[in-house]
């Protein structure tokens, strides 16, 4: 179901040979392991940087910033970094807590004393915000956001009749819910509490202290320099990619969707661990890992539990954007690329984790899921059924999900349902997983057993309202 396909969203290098498209080389093994894993990776288009104790050791840019006119990407081309752009959010405000003028515990209605929810105007605190447990809507993923142009919101007061008058979707702190909106409130504050716009805080607070010179909240149709175009699998057209224009922000804001360079997006890593943004007890507080969650203040945390490996990634329809520090390792980096989370970006990101930090059981459990997927798809559904049996290891089902869609966006139906049937098996109460084997059945003209499917499906969840519309469709053929 394509549900999952969001998960996947949710669920993140001194000489050249050429300074547009240039590889460092400086002997460190782990490195050259990367590199040539990185050259030998299929798909993979965007640009990566790795630096060790400060010193940058690798960069290189690999496919094509415009497929059409076959424009390469460069090390010095701008990407999306999606939800990269809450980091920036969430080192201005402890600036603003560092000068005095918020607290953690300020709740909204101290800034935005007009703000229409009035359970969220009292009780949910800057804290909550930052930490996504607010229980603030999600306008990013709202009817009328959806299906409404995107040009019509470029700025923060566009967006607020999306979420302030909307009921809270739990209350306050008693959960996490990765909301966008969260960030969006957190701009909003730090305009008033600052008395600037929230560009022009991020430009001079942020962006200026750490150089940042080619990094900005762009509108995405003006005309950018060295831009790369951003390209998801069509649903329309198999095995073809599209531009996602249509499918995103038309502004970049406090809640991600800015372009940066691998260079200016080191600069910012460099900075903050250096205490350069904030004082050394503020940066340590927001790098320091939760007991229990994998989300602090605006910051992600990776590996295994203590392995100091912290930063924040980005995804969305043709964007896989990552700035990580490994602090045990003392090395940052970043990596951005402009094609799908699964086309590179996952495979690249957890390859360079497992290498610098070494491997863990979801990394282990990530390349068992890509072995028995090649299986799949190469052998047949048998032997990748033994394959999966027979080992320690779990599939991952997001990753087997997100790969059988891939196959029905290429119009390769037929490994779709052997992808989505291997899902079934591996996780029989999966409503999710027989969501998905009916619709590949449905796309390959398979009526009743696309019917069964999603009649199991809906077995197993009553409430799974895609189930039901298609089976309303394919009960009228």
């Amino acid at each position: 179901m394509k549900k999952l396909i969001y998960l996947l969203i949710l669920i993140v290098l001194c000489s050249c040979k050429n300074k547009k498209s240039n590889s460092f080389s400086i002997k460190d093994p782990k490195v050259t392991e990367i590199a040539n894993y990185l050259e030998a990776l299929e798909g993979l288009s965007g640009a990566v940087l790795i630096a060790k104790n400060d010193r940058v050791m690798f960069k290189k840019a690999y496919g094509f910033a415009h497929l059409g006119h076959k424009v390469k990407n460069n090390t010095e081309t701008k990407f999306s970094y999606a939800s990269i752009g809450k980091s920036f959010t969430a080192v201005a405000i402890f600036q603003l807590i560092q000068e005095g003028k918020l607290s953690l515990q300020d709740p909204i209605g101290k800034f935005l004393p007009d703000y229409a929810n009035e359970t969220a105007r009292d009780v949910i605190t800057v804290e909550l915000l930052l930490k996504h447990k607010s229980g603030l809507p999600n306008y990013f993923h709202s009817e009328t956001y959806l299906n409404t142009s995107k040009d019509q919101f470029r700025t923060l007061e566009s967006l607020e009749k999306l979420y302030e008058n909307k009921p809270l979707e739990f209350k306050p702190n008693e959960q996490f819910a990765y909301r966008n909106t969260n960030y969006i409130v957190l701009g909003r504050i730090i305009e008033v509490a600052s008395k600037m716009s929230y560009e022009d805080y991020i430009k001079k607070h942020i962006f200026s202290v750490a150089t940042m010179e080619n990094t900005g909240d762009f509108d995405i149709d003006l005309n950018i320099e060295n831009t790369a175009e951003n390209y998801t699998l069509s649903d329309i057209y198999p095995n073809q990619f599209q531009k996602t224009i249509f499918m995103g922000s038309a502004k970049g804001g406090p809640a991600g969707g800015g372009y940066s360079t691998i260079d200016d997006l080191y600069k910012f890593a460099s900075a903050f661990k250096n205490n350069k943004l904030l004082r050394p007890d503020l940066t340590n507080f927001m790098k320091k890992e939760p007991e229990s969650d994998w989300y602090g203040y605006g910051m992600q945390f990776a590996g295994a539990k203590g392995s100091g490996i912290y930063g924040h990634s980005g995804g969305h329809y043709g964007v896989g954007a990552e700035w990580r520090v490994f602090e045990e390792q003392n090395y940052i980096v970043i990596l951005l690329t402009n094609k799908d989370l699964d086309q590179g970006f996952f495979d690249a990101r957890f390859f360079i984790e497992k290498t610098l930090s070494g491997t863990t059981q979801k990394l282990d459990n990530y390349f068992f899921t890509k072995d028995v997927v090649q299986t799949c798809l190469d052998d047949n559904l048998k032997q990748a059924k033994i394959l999966a049996e027979d080992s320690n290891y779990q599939i991952s089902e997001i990753h087997l999900n997100a790969k059988g869609y891939e196959m029905i966006k290429r119009g390769f139906y037929k490994k779709a349902i052997d992808l989505f049937t291997l899902e079934a098996l591996s996780f029989p109460e999966s409503y999710d997983a027989y969501d998905s084997l009916g619709e590949a059945y449905m796309k390959d003209g398979q009526i009743k057993k696309a019917i069964e499917n999603y009649r199991k499906s809906l077995e197993l969840n009553p409430e799974n309202q895609n189930a039901k519309e298609k089976l309303t469709e394919l009960l009228k053929i």
